[in-house]
């Protein structure tokens, strides 16, 4: 194992908040081996101890110093805190949070808060492939809360439904022609809506564009999302988000919602492993590289269709029988 570090010691040092054990395995998994699975499966009971905050918007919102903000109102409550950061590119090139340490030099060096960015590696959805094994490891460290921000792709952001129990929407005033294309997709999943640089023109315009949206999609729900105005940088509405995420997280507890989102959660995350696997079985049993260059270079000239190239590499892997 990397380092010459056991998994045991690993899996040890993740348990008592140890940032190098858990930096080491997020390497790891990163990387795809299987030593780094090995310690996951370890690190599975106990599971939902953390709370999982998802911060998405468009790029330019202001989602790393929102976040800033929010870490810093949950260590001033003594929590232990998380920070994902989706980057678009790598996982070591800093993203949108982790490019500005200048914001957070303040708590970065705070014992009780750890920040790792995560690279999408082309995976659409906002989130990355890695992503609930990362929440995992934060959850074995003991981090209660886990602050998770997306890359800000607009649309096709829908994937953080998946695995986090808050979801916190941001926009900004002057983004009404962005609102409308959205109302099909991410704004759906959004539990609770900040405008942030509220201090702009155009901010009441937002919040009432927000409203009208909320009043003609939230139908029967007891849950009506919130609107909060912030200047991130100011401070200003800080303290009113983290009221409105205590409330949402009331109102899942009170009506038996965790456990279903976790669920459903849990089942998304075994169809992946699965994938995940088929892929892997297919390529050690077959040079899939090459077969995909074939087979691809044979369906441009016309003289194979991707239905038989499918079969042809699921036959050859001995997955299926023809």
């Amino acid at each position: 194992m990397a380092n010459k570090i056991s998994t045991e010691t690993i899996i040890t040092g993740i348990r008592g908040g140890d940032k190098r054990c858990a930096s080491l395995l997020m390497s790891l998994i990163e990387d795809g081996s299987r030593e780094g699975e090995a310690c996951l499966r370890n690190l599975y009971p106990p599971f939902g101890r953390s709370y999982v905050l998802g911060i998405t918007g468009w790029p330019g919102v202001g989602k790393s110093t929102l976040i800033n903000r929010m870490a810093r109102s949950l260590l001033a409550e003594d929590k232990q805190v998380g920070v994902i950061a989706i980057d678009p590119t790598s996982p070591f090139s800093g993203g949108s949070l982790l490019g500005d340490r200048e914001r957070m030099k303040e708590i970065d060096g705070d014992f009780r808060l750890f920040i790792r960015s995560a690279a999408t590696r082309g995976q659409t959805g906002g989130i990355t492939p890695t992503t609930k094994a990362f929440i995992k490891i934060l959850e074995a460290m003991g981090k209660e809360m886990i602050l998770l921000e997306t890359v800000g792709i607009g649309q096709n952001e829908v994937s953080v439904a998946q695995v986090a129990d808050t979801i916190v929407l941001i926009v900004i005033p002057g983004m009404g022609d962005y609102l409308q294309t959205l109302k099909a997709g991410v704004l759906e999943i959004g539990d609770i809506f900040v405008v942030n640089k509220s201090d702009r023109e155009g901010a009441n315009q937002t919040v009432a564009d927000l409203q009208m949206f909320i009043d003609l999609n939230s139908g029967q729900s007891e849950w009506k999302p919130p609107i909060i105005k912030t200047i991130a940088p100011d401070r200003k509405g800080i303290e009113e988000l983290m009221a409105a995420i205590h409330r949402h997280r009331e109102y899942l507890t009170r009506c038996n919602l965790i456990f279903s989102k976790r669920e459903s959660a849990a089942k998304s995350e075994i169809l992946e492993i699965m994938k995940s696997r088929f892929i892997r079985h297919i390529a050690e049993q077959t040079p899939l590289d090459e077969r995909l260059n074939e087979y691809s270079q044979q369906i441009c000239d016309g003289s194979m269709d991707p239905y038989r190239a499918a079969e042809e590499i699921l036959k050859d892997s001995g997955i299926i029988k023809l």
